[in-house]
Parts: structure tokens; C-alpha cells; sequence
């Protein structure tokens, strides 16, 4: 019969970070969108695939199940969350102005957070994590 549990507390560090994922995700979900404008079904399909992954991105900044954690816990580490950037920046990448302006986002903050990596800086172990975090953690 104790207190009831509240929800963890976001710091203002955290904040920052968690910020900046929701923001390069949201990006995508624009760039989805327009995916969508073209209306073939070539064009469709990416948008579908990026529409997905944008959701499932800042659904997991506030909400992170057990099994994530386990299985995909390369995207809450500076290293992991920086590829995985990389990697949308490319798949976001098109001729129109908002998918420069997204690819560009996820590029320049996935090189930061590689960069944050291999510095060891640890800023925000709650959001991602440094490589110390994970080699205290014996995985």
C-alpha cells in the first residue's frame, strides 16, 4: 500500500535530446506525407515505410517497452541513434525542399551523435547513452 508510482521525470538535459528526436521525426512524417501527394503507388510505399518508423520514433521517446529495450537497444546509444539518423537521412532524401531540410537534420545530428560516441561525453544517459554507459552496464 505505498504511493502509487509516478512516470519518470524528464530531465532538462534529457529534454534536449529528446527534443531533437522528436523533431527529426517529425520531419519524417512530413516527408511521409508527401510521399503520399504523388499518388502512385511507387512513391506510396516508402512513404508507408517512413511513416512507420517516424511514429514508432517518437512513440518510443516517452514510452519504452521491455522488449525494445532488449532487442533494439542500439537506438538509445549515441552510436546506434547516429547510424540510425544516417541511415533515414538517406531514405528521406528527395527533390523536394522539406526532404533536404529533413535529410539534412538527421545527417548533421546523426554525425553529432557519432561524434558524441567516440568522445565518451555523457550528456544525457537517459535519452542515448555513451560507449562507457554501455560497457558499465555488462552486456
Amino acid at each position: 500500500m505505498g504511493a502509487p508510482e509516478r512516470p519518470a521525470r524528464i530531465g532538462g538535459r534529457d529534454f534536449i535530446w529528446r527534443l531533437v528526436n522528436f523533431v527529426v521525426a517529425a520531419l519524417w512524417i512530413v516527408v511521409a506525407v508527401f510521399h503520399f501527394v504523388d499518388a502512385t503507388f511507387q512513391a506510396a510505399m516508402p512513404g508507408v515505410a517512413i511513416l512507420i518508423i517516424a511514429i514508432l520514433s517518437i512513440l518510443f521517446e516517452f514510452w519504452r517497452p521491455e522488449v525494445i529495450l532488449e532487442h533494439c537497444y542500439f537506438l538509445w546509444n549515441f552510436m546506434g541513434r547516429g547510424i540510425f539518423f544516417l541511415l533515414m537521412g538517406c531514405l528521406v532524401m528527395g527533390t523536394r525542399v522539406i526532404n533536404y531540410v529533413s535529410s539534412g537534420f538527421a545527417w548533421f545530428f546523426g554525425f553529432l551523435y557519432i561524434i558524441l560516441w567516440f568522445t565518451s561525453f555523457t550528456l544525457f544517459p537517459v535519452a542515448v547513452g555513451s560507449r562507457r554507459d554501455l560497457e558499465a552496464q555488462h552486456y
